[in-house]
């Protein structure tokens, strides 16, 4: 059922109105005393006679008490108390006449009663507006309507002219069949290729949004770093420290327990610029020390993750991943084979404007990529051998073999100039603290060192990385 707000609104005005007016009417709010002045003959009896006495009061009465006089009760007790000489109470016959009762609910319903008028008043002015809102927009989209149909059966009426004089053309022997049909054919094309050029625009500019927010996270990592070295806290002696010598501290530790580990070889991995490959059996932990190395360069080195990619971002792995705070992400095989295709384009990029901030690239499940789309795959491996120091990019990917078949034909000398990390497993369940460091260690000459057997630390896990710098430091042993 529609309301009537017009009627409302008529309803409390009047209602306003008419409180207004009572409360104009109300009675006599203040007390008042009615004083009457019947003095005491001194013909008093038994001084005089009784008779006498009595005629004598009567004539003071008929003189003086019959007449009634009103004040305001204030007005009368502070001039009595003000005279010198009060007149006595004993000639005085004072009647109190109470204040009537104050009609201040009406005080209280004219005021409300005329803000539920304009509340009235205000919806029925908006059910207006928005009634004649779809009303234009009812009759805009009639005038839409109407045209479309009218465009769209002058389009129909001009290809049935055209298909009727093209059949004319065709039994007069001015064109012949497939002539017609190739120009159809070249039509079709147009049309096609059209609509993927559009189809292709749309994706450039998505991808370029996405590059300028990744930037724009970048470039907030970087304030809010300088920030917090300004950021000061009084410890318990009174001295100034900040935040940033707090992190100070937990990267020296973390650094030179790394250094200290089976002289520093893990150390000289995180640090070194050269691509890093995990390789190995499922189960063998491949994608948590990646990813502990990853937040160790991000820490200790200040480099933030750029991206990840990974067919399995969103599933057992899913917390780990987001430890690294990426920028970007690819969690199927389609994003990822486009995610690799910017990235070789980026790197271009960015060594030609000479970038000086470095960046994290980590990509899992590398192994299948090559099956899908193997130019692609390969573009992508040499890009990676040849570009990635001087793009400034720090990357990390996880396969589970060293074949051909996933890098690409003739890639196997490139390959010797990164870091291949083994891992091992007894059961496919947990990983084994072996590592077989495969290539890129160096002897005190600069040889190429192979097959080099080391250990990982037991502390050396993303969750135990992670928590080293949010309030839960490692404890190293010595």
């Amino acid at each position: 059922m529609k309301k009537s707000y017009a009627g409302y609104t008529v309803l409390w005005l009047v209602i306003a109105l008419a409180s207004s007016m009572f409360l104009g009417e109300t009675k006599r709010p203040y007390e008042i005393v009615s004083i009457k002045f019947c003095p005491k003959t001194a013909n008093t009896y038994p001084k005089f006679g009784k008779e006498f006495s009595q005629r004598a009061q009567e004539k003071l009465d008929k003189e003086y008490c019959r007449y009634e006089r009103k004040l305001l009760k204030e007005v009368w007790e502070q001039k009595q108390f003000e005279s010198s000489n009060p007149i006595p109470e004993a000639s005085l016959i004072i009647r109190d006449i109470p204040a009537t009762e104050s009609k201040a609910i009406w005080f209280l319903i004219s005021p409300v009663a005329a803000g539920l008028a304009y509340l009235s008043w205000a919806k029925k002015s908006e059910l207006n507006e928005e009634s004649a809102h779809y009303e234009l927009e009812g009759y805009k989209t009639q005038i839409k309507l109407i045209g479309v149909d009218a465009r769209n059966e002058r389009d129909f009426k001009s290809k049935t002219i055209d298909s009727k004089w093209d059949k004319f053309r065709v039994k007069a022997g001015q064109i012949s069949p497939e002539a017609r049909q190739d120009r159809l054919r070249r039509q079709q094309e147009v049309q096609d290729k059209t609509h993927s050029s559009a189809l292709k625009q749309f994706d450039l500019a998505d991808s370029e949004m996405d590059k300028k927010i990744a930037e724009n996270l970048r470039d907030k990592h970087k304030a809010d770093k300088e920030s917090q070295k300004v950021l000061g806290v009084k410890n318990g002696e009174g001295h100034i420290t900040t935040e940033e010598s707090k992190n100070r501290e937990l990267i020296n530790q973390l650094v030179d327990a790394l250094k200290h580990h089976e002289s520093g070889w893990l150390w000289t991995v995180v640090d070194a610029i050269k691509p890093i490959w995990l390789v190995g059996d499922m189960g063998t932990g491949k994608t948590n020390t990646s990813v502990a190395i990853g937040l160790t360069r991000k820490y200790c080195l200040d480099i933030p993750v750029f991206r990840i990619a990974d067919r399995h971002l969103n599933g057992e792995n899913s917390e780990v991943w987001n430890l690294l705070e990426a920028q970007l992400k690819a969690d199927n095989d389609s994003a990822i084979l486009e995610a690799i295709q910017d990235v070789i384009e980026r790197r271009d990029d960015r060594i030609n404007s000479k970038v000086e901030e470095p960046e994290q690239f980590l990509l899992d499940e590398f192994t299948q990529l090559a099956k899908i789309d193997k130019e692609s795959v390969e573009r992508f491996v040499s890009s990676t051998f040849s570009d990635t120091r001087k793009a400034k990019e720090y990357f990390i990917g996880v396969t589970h073999n060293l074949t051909n078949a996933a890098f690409g034909d003739g890639t196997a000398d490139m390959r010797k100039g990164a870091f291949y990390l083994q891992k091992f497993t007894l059961d496919n369940k947990k990983p084994l603290p072996r590592i077989l460091v495969k290539t890129g260690l160096k002897d005190e000459l600069g040889n190429n060192l192979e097959d080099v057997e080391k250990t990982l630390p037991t502390w050396f896990r993303a969750e135990t990385i992670y928590g080293h710098f949010n309030n839960k430091p490692i404890q190293f042993e010595g």
